[in-house]
């Protein structure tokens, strides 16, 4: 049986078990010292696993994050794209905006300035700004 990547790194490293996770809400523990009557602060390598666990969290929260936010995004593209090809349910009729209005829309879309090369949040606000824009003022006032 094959292991991904991630479970592979969690193993070597000794990341948090999954059973842990699902009991502290997706956060390991604190650092306990294995020797418990040391007293002090802890170390700075002890501080650093700490922060190496944490963010192996944040990563799979980055993740998760980003991918549902792409699937509300494509989503709303694909429906908008259907509707302005006429698919509609079978009891509605098509209810699309004067022309000089779709003209302006199409506009704003052509006009969208992105550099998805660069990977940057600010581009992502574009394109949900714009499809926003498009769901808003697409459809006639019935």
């Amino acid at each position: 049986m094959s292991q991904s990547r991630d479970e592979a790194r969690e193993m070597e490293f000794g990341g948090p078990s999954a059973k842990h996770l699902a009991k502290n809400g997706g956060r390991p523990e604190p650092y306990l010292a294995k020797d418990r009557r040391r007293k002090g602060r802890p170390t700075s390598e002890e501080l650093a696993a700490e922060l190496a666990a944490e963010l192996t969290i944040v990563r799979a929260m980055l993740k998760e994050s980003g991918e549902n936010l792409l699937r509300r995004l494509d989503a709303q593209v694909v429906t908008l794209s259907r509707s302005l090809d006429g698919e509609v349910l079978p009891h509605e009729e098509p209810l699309l905006a004067p022309a000089e209005d779709l003209a302006s829309l199409l506009a704003q879309a052509k006009a969208l300035k992105v550099k998805p090369h660069k990977g940057r949040l600010k581009d992502l606000g574009r394109i949900e700004d714009l499809l926003q824009v498009l769901a808003s003022s697409m459809y006639a006032d019935g």
